[in-house]
């Protein structure tokens, strides 16, 4: 009896709880029904922005002032939908919102991921149907927040019910942006493939320009390692046009082989000559942080660099239109850090960005003995030193080199003794990008491109900032055109400095290392190599200098400087003085006038 009174008694617990529960959800959901019918009762349908004018995001240099350029070209030339064939509004719709023509406008599920994301405290991110792409675009501000995103909510719900699907998809394909400042799908035909009308764009040219939709910063042709991503995603945008029926099996594996060939038009103006290369690193950059496509291009954002304008404005005279007559297609990479911040404060990558995107300053070459400082990190590492590997030769304890000569010779006896590796792990942690397994056991003996410029002025600043490493970045702050602050890299966990090297250890190398260190890399040109190749032969022998480096440290500036030749850089080059020249001519006399 005892035993039924207490089930009983938990029962009873057990339905109240229950009881209390049920009642609860119901609440909340008649809550919550009540809260969308007010809030959709409330909600005004804005006049569409007619005109379509996307707003211009400035970047300037670090004083925030002296412009740099602007990320806005506008290209767009409106049809209407019957004029645009069906397999181009397929591509669209299997890419974006395959449920479209049957959906009620708005993505319950993209919604809800919206508004976890805003609990986590992270950036509100796509997934949104057509219609609320399209009502974005048209009646809303770029802004990124829970109150804009229950504002799409509430008039693409309006929308769906008061126009047709038609006029909703023919003003999205008007409008939205592709890249290449391209704004809707006529403009982007001809951005992307030279082709004026949508209705001379094949299956495959339209399935890309779907693929590009999406995240045209991400899937852009020319960032490296892009072509993997792009073409899963192209193939995912043809299986939804092959459900749609607008392609068969057969034409999905015959397009699906492959990307289309581009003819991209020529990038505008705004990238013009050295400062294109500027430009390119802080769009990239951006990218990163979530700013890109049209909220980059047209989002009235103010972008403020790390670029020092005078260093910058120096750095051009000398490095590029100052460089020695007579020698030939010389290639200039010039990068300049802040020791201790990441802070990239000036950067040549080129003559010309239109005449050719290949950045100098951050593509890698053969460093040479640029490497070898990083010896005496290898040599102090107290851990490595006490468990050496089987079979190696050297039992001496590691003593610090005081020169030039006793830095080679400690570089060789870590090489000798199997502890090579060593000296590849303290340069990445300094800043050097991983080295491959095959040079690590002797890093810069071989010809292979390790580093970029900007890797060894990130690396060689560790010297003079205690150890300390900040990565490498060009932007400095993002705010909107009402001023307020929508990134900073103070603030950016990603941005915060980490001990690469032991103090000490930074404090002897830096001495070791002095004031600079120049080397040249020799090796075969690529001339040669294609005339032993034609010929079978390896009577071409003889090496050549193919780089030519100067780095220059100090507590305030780290800077290197390197000379190449020929298109890919692999070309033999003659005077190996001229990067040293570059630095004499070029940093120190602003340092010297700013009384550095």
């Amino acid at each position: 009896m005892r035993q039924q009174a207490v089930r009983s008694k938990w029962r009873r617990r057990i339905v109240r709880v229950a009881g209390w529960g049920l009642g609860l959800t119901f609440v909340a959901v008649i809550g919550g029904v009540a809260a969308f019918f007010t809030g959709y009762a409330r909600t005004t349908v804005p006049d569409p922005n007619t005109k379509f004018e996307a707003n211009t995001t400035i970047v300037t240099y670090a004083d925030g002032r002296t412009e740099i350029g602007a990320f806005y070209e506008q290209n767009r030339r409106s049809l209407p939908l019957a004029q645009i064939p069906r397999h181009v509004q397929d591509a669209v719709i299997a890419a974006e919102d395959r449920s479209f023509w049957t959906n009620g406008g708005v993505s319950l599920p993209g919604m809800a991921r919206a508004a976890v994301a805003i609990a986590r405290g992270k950036q509100l991110q796509g997934g949104s149907t057509i219609t609320q792409q399209y009502v974005k675009i048209m009646y809303l501000t770029q802004e990124r927040t829970m109150g804009r995103k229950l504002d799409e909510l509430f008039i693409a719900t309006k929308i769906s019910r008061t126009q047709d699907k038609a006029t909703i998809l023919g003003n999205y394909l008007n409008t939205i942006y592709f890249g290449e400042g391209a704004y809707g799908v006529r403009a982007a035909g001809q951005a992307y493939f030279g082709v004026d009308h949508p209705k001379d764009l094949t299956v495959p040219q339209a399935a890309y320009l779907a693929t590009v939709l999406n995240n045209p910063t991400r899937f852009d042709a020319d960032l490296p390692g892009a072509g993997k991503r792009i073409l899963g995603r192209y193939k995912y945008v043809l299986s939804g046009m092959a459900e749609l029926g607008t392609i068969s099996a057969s034409q999905y594996d015959e397009y699906s082989k492959t990307l289309p060939p581009l003819r991209k038009k020529a990038k505008g103006n705004r990238y013009a000559g050295p400062k294109g290369f500027l430009l390119d690193l802080a769009r990239r950059e951006l990218g990163r942080y979530g700013f890109e496509g049209d909220r980059l291009s047209g989002g009235g954002l103010r972008v403020v660099t790390t670029f020092d304008a005078g260093l910058q404005a120096k750095a051009v005279a000398e490095a590029v239109a100052g460089k020695p007559a007579g020698v030939g297609d010389l290639k200039t990479g010039l990068a300049s850090i802040r020791p201790g911040t990441g802070e990239l404060v000036a950067l040549v990558g080129g003559n010309d960005f239109l005449g050719s995107q290949v950045n100098w300053a951050t593509r890698k070459a053969p460093p040479g003995t640029l490497l070898r400082p990083f010896t005496i990190a290898a040599g102090l590492d107290n851990r490595a030193a006490e468990r050496r590997p089987e079979g190696a030769r050297d039992t001496e304890p590691f003593e610090v080199p005081l020169s030039e000569p006793a830095l080679n010779k400690a570089f060789f006896r870590l090489v000798d003794s199997r502890r090579g590796h060593l000296v590849s792990t303290a340069a990445e942690h300094a800043g050097i990008p991983p080295i491959p397994a095959a040079d690590r056991p002797a890093p810069g003996l071989g010809p292979d491109a390790l580093a970029a410029p900007v890797d060894l002025a990130t690396a060689y600043s560790t010297f003079v900032a205690g150890g300390r490493r900040v990565p490498v970045h060009v932007i400095k702050e993002v705010r909107d055109s009402r001023g307020k602050v929508l990134w900073s890299a103070a603030k950016h966990p990603g941005l915060k400095p980490v001990q690469a090297l032991a103090p000490e250890v930074a404090e002897l190398t830096g001495r070791v290392v002095g004031s600079g260190r120049s080397a040249v890399v020799n090796g075969l040109s690529v001339e040669k190599r294609r005339l032993n190749a034609k010929c079978r032969c390896k009577a071409q022998k003889g090496l050549q200098p193919l780089a030519a480096w100067y780095v220059r440290i100090s507590p305030d500036l780290a800077t290197t400087v390197v000379y190449r030749a020929g298109k890919e850089g692999e070309s033999a080059m003659p005077g190996l003085e001229w990067p040293s020249a570059t630095w004499e001519r070029t940093i120190k006399p602003m340092r010297d006038r700013a009384g550095r």
